[in-house]
Formats: C-alpha cells, sequence, structure tokens
C-alpha cells in the first residue's frame, strides 16, 4: 500500500533558518517531520529551539571554503537526515562569486560523505534568467546577468550534474508576505524605469506549502528536476506598485511614462512545477499579496 503523503516520515536539515526558513521549519514539524536549521547567529539558537527546530551555528567560510568548519552537532544532524534544504543566499551586493559557490559545493559534499543518500533540494532565484524577455518556465536555459544570478545557475547545474539521483532545484520569483515588500523600497525612488514590464512575485506562504509538498514526494519522484515557484497572475509594475503604493498610504510612484508598446519583460511560468507537486497557489494573484 502506498504510503500517504498526510505526513512526513522525514529527517530535514534546513541549511538557513531565518525569514523562509523558520516557517517552513513550522510546517515541515505540523507534518510529522523532524527539523534541524543552521543559523549564523548565537542570539537565534534559542528563539529556534523554542520553535521545536532543532538549532546548530553554522556559517559559510567563504574565506576559505576548503577550512570549512563544520561542528559535531551539525554532523549527526547530516548523518540524521533524509533531506538537504540549501537556502543560503549570497547576497546581493558585492557577491564574491567564486568562493560563495565554492562554499556551497563543500558543504554539500560534506553532508553526502555523512548521509550517502541525503536528498538535496537547492533553492534558486528566477534571476538565473537575467534580462530574458518572454515566457520563461522550467525548461528555459538561462542567461544570467549578474553575479548572484550566474552563481545560482552555476550551483543549479552542478547539484543536478553531480548528484542526478538526489538533487533538484526549485527556483523562486521575487518573494513578499505581509511586510516584506519591494514598494518600500521603490517609493523613494525617482524616475523608475520600465514601468510596462511585467511582475514575477511568489508569497511566503505559497513558497513554504509548495517546499512542504516537493518533500513529501519520494526522491524517485522529483530528483532531477527544476520547479519554478511564481504567482500566475501578472500585473505591470506601474500599475501594481501605484495600487501597493496606495494600499500602503505610501504616496505616488515615479515611473517614466512610456509612449512605445514596449517588452514586457519575462514572464515566469510555473504551471508545470504546480501539476508536478500537486498544490494550489492561496495568493494567485500579486494584488492578494498587499
Amino acid at each position: 500500500m502506498a504510503q500517504s503523503r498526510s505526513t512526513i516520515i522525514k529527517t530535514v536539515t534546513l541549511s538557513g533558518c531565518g525569514w523562509l526558513g523558520q516557517p517552513l521549519a513550522k510546517s515541515l514539524m505540523a507534518h510529522g517531520a523532524q527539523v534541524f536549521g543552521t543559523t549564523t547567529r548565537s542570539s537565534q539558537l534559542d528563539i529556534l529551539n523554542q520553535q521545536g527546530i532543532q538549532a546548530r551555528l553554522f556559517s559559510l567560510n567563504t574565506a576559505q571554503p576548503n577550512a570549512q568548519h563544520y561542528s559535531a552537532s551539525l554532523c549527526t544532524a547530516f548523518t540524521q537526515s533524509q533531506t538537504l534544504v540549501i537556502n543560503i543566499p549570497p547576497g546581493r551586493r558585492h557577491i564574491n562569486a567564486e568562493p560563495f559557490i565554492a562554499s556551497i559545493q563543500h558543504l554539500i559534499n560534506k553532508a553526502v560523505s555523512l548521509q550517502p543518500t541525503l536528498q538535496i533540494i537547492f533553492i534558486s532565484t528566477t534571476s538565473v534568467f537575467g534580462a530574458l524577455t518572454g515566457i520563461v518556465d522550467e525548461d528555459t536555459p538561462t542567461a544570467p546577468n549578474t553575479a548572484s544570478g550566474a552563481a545560482h545557475a552555476i550551483l543549479e547545474q552542478w547539484c543536478l550534474d553531480k548528484y542526478p539521483k538526489q538533487a533538484c532545484v526549485v527556483r523562486l520569483a521575487g518573494l513578499i508576505d505581509a511586510h516584506r515588500h519591494p514598494i518600500t523600497a521603490l517609493i523613494n525612488r525617482e524616475q523608475i524605469q520600465h514601468g510596462q514590464q511585467v511582475v514575477n512575485l511568489v508569497h511566503q506562504t505559497d513558497v513554504v506549502n509548495a517546499l512542504t509538498a516537493l518533500i513529501k514526494h519520494s526522491v524517485d519522484e522529483v530528483a532531477g528536476k527544476i520547479f519554478h515557484l511564481c504567482a500566475p497572475e501578472h500585473p505591470t509594475r506601474a500599475e501594481y506598485y501605484q495600487a501597493a503604493a496606495q494600499h500602503k498610504q505610501l504616496g505616488r510612484v515615479d515611473f517614466v511614462p512610456s509612449d512605445s508598446v514596449a517588452s514586457q519583460g519575462k514572464i515566469v511560468h510555473a504551471q508545470k512545477t504546480q501539476q508536478q507537486l500537486g498544490f494550489e497557489y492561496l495568493y494567485t494573484s500579486p494584488y492578494d499579496m498587499l
């Protein structure tokens, strides 16, 4: 008899247990999983442990990737886990891509050396598509135009090539929730370009639900695959951010007028992922996220 997916009989290590990792950990534990979570701050250890997350202190050594230190407690977590979720962003400013890539590779190799059958879920970003225009889906070749996008694209391919029967990739569109919204940064800018381009956003809750659904699947069902998480509706930047500013009573956003019928930019499609994982978005439109 096939096992029901109502519970997760797994132990999961979340490498990166912050804004996204903590609600994901709570969701996984609610579905029966045991969760280890890493944090770079010792002040977070008690906070995570109080939530039922078995916290471990860990920081990437990007200065000397090959000299990376792994505590005995973190090694034990790797040994006991069936799934490792890599959710460590490189940062958007002044990223030194090569040592970041080497550090993530070292981390994954170390974990697999301790647990050879470990499932690897690498959290990536739709910025791997750079300035591509038109529809991009799970099968579209990457074309990064930033250091961060290039680092993620390299790590995606490395994971899938080195661990084809264990690894999968999850690309996230722009992440938001009620308190984290790009309008708070845009409102202070003048003469914003590309108002005719569409937005590609996904709510934190939908990401948590989708990742939980993914981890419920067997490794064989998801290994070697690339998944996208992005709300199905794509209003233009000008329309959406004007509405967001009005909703949050922040004033008006200063977009440069455009008389031409310009490109919509890239439109991230995620229908294949939705069908594969069998979940429904709670926030199908960015307007639902205000």
